[in-house]
């Protein structure tokens, strides 16, 4: 029988350790003499990791250029779309829990004072169609002013400061939405078209994301397209997409019942006639308008 000992205070055998190898203590031999011979143990093989390689990086893809965008889609134009939602007392928006979705009065007439200041001109959609469609030229500077949802600031709040600038503006109505509280009438519409500075445009019935089905997506669409109609609106057939987001169901869509523009929610402020469906707005937000490069 083999028994292994560690003798640690032999220098040798801390030496031997060292390397692997133990001594073995063998008592067959005679009681009082042992005799010592060595085993040497398998090493443990540490391995170093090989590093994984490092990925290679993506480049960050760079904004394509005016004359790239003309190039590609055009023909382009300058054109920023700003939109709002609410525009009233912030003291109102908070109490009625939409305060994110809110400009203030003071700021929304400080916001026109600006353009007007700066040398913008408002426009209406259908001359940003007649651009794509005929060329036919537009203002110096121009700019498009568009609020969606339909709620009833903006016949109180945000009509008066637009006459008073003597502004156009488009508002974006989801049809099935009016007369109820909270939103504006059919009357109040009709009402304010008939000054020739305001636009109402598609926005669907319900206030319904197009990204439902294609069956939801004509239902929505077209419902709003005939009420607008039987009222004497939209005439130019122009569309927002409800929360932003376009869908080639919308799409398919709003091309068969003739339409000609469609905005999106996503950020920018060049329009192109091969982008009419998926066109770019500001969303603007408590602040001065020069922070949106205007």
């Amino acid at each position: 029988m083999h028994i292994l000992l560690f003798i640690p205070n032999l220098l040798m055998t801390i030496g031997l350790t060292g390397l692997g190898i133990l001594p073995v203590v063998d008592f067959t031999a005679a009681p009082t003499q042992p005799k010592i011979r060595f085993s040497v143990l398998n090493p443990i093989v540490t391995t170093t990791p090989t590093p994984s390689p490092k990925p290679t990086p993506t480049p960050t893809p760079r904004p394509l250029t005016f004359e790239e965008m003309n190039t590609l889609y055009g023909p382009c134009a300058y054109v920023p779309v700003l939109f709002w939602h609410h525009i009233q007392d912030l003291n109102i928006a908070k109490t009625e829990g939409h305060i994110a979705l809110t400009v203030s009065t003071a700021i929304f007439h400080s916001q026109m004072q600006y353009l007007k200041d700066h040398g913008y001109t408002t426009i209406r959609p259908d001359q940003l169609a007649a651009f794509f469609d005929a060329r036919t030229a537009l203002p110096a500077k121009p700019v498009l002013l568009t609020v969606d949802d339909g709620y009833d600031d903006f016949s109180s709040d945000a009509a008066p400061i637009i006459r008073e600038f003597g502004f156009q503006i488009t508002s974006f109505i989801p049809t099935g939405l009016l007369n109820n509280p909270g939103f504006m009438t059919w009357d109040t519409l009709s009402g304010l078209a008939g000054s020739g500075n305001f636009y109402f445009a598609n926005h669907t019935w319900s206030h319904r994301n197009v990204n439902a089905s294609r069956d939801i997506d004509e239902r929505e669409i077209t419902t709003a397209d005939t009420q607008l109609a039987q009222h004497g609106l939209n005439q130019a057939k122009i569309f927002a997409y409800p929360y932003g987001f376009p869908n080639n169901f919308a799409t398919t869509v709003l091309e068969r019942l003739g339409y000609k523009l469609a905005f999106t929610t996503y950020p920018g402020s060049v329009q192109c006639r091969g982008q009419r469906f998926t066109l770019p707005r500001l969303r603007i937000g408590n602040t001065d308008l020069s922070s949106y490069g205007l």
